[in-house]
């Protein structure tokens, strides 16, 4: 790196660049080993297809869309009743 209290007039404008070159090439691997981490998290994330839940009463175990099914045909159950009295 170059030195702060350096002379101006001693000022190489290629040492300049390759010192600039070095920095932003540290930052992209950088950057590309965090994507790397980041890629990884969202990957091993859990989607809702993957949770499963099994309701009193159900033989099997159900994803989340399968429950909200279930939960809305009950829900439609109890109002034709309580609409039907």
């Amino acid at each position: 790196m170059s030195d702060p209290d350096q002379n101006i007039t001693e000022y190489d404008p290629w040492q300049d660049n390759a010192e600039a070159h070095e920095v932003l090439n540290t930052c992209v691997h950088e950057l590309a080993e965090r994507l790397g981490q980041v890629t990884k998290y969202v990957n091993d994330l859990t989607t809702p297809e993957k949770i499963l839940y099994k309701p009193k009463g159900a033989e099997e175990y159900l994803n989340i869309k399968e429950n909200y099914d279930e939960i809305y045909r009950r829900l439609e159950e109890l109002e034709e009743k309580v609409n039907g009295l």
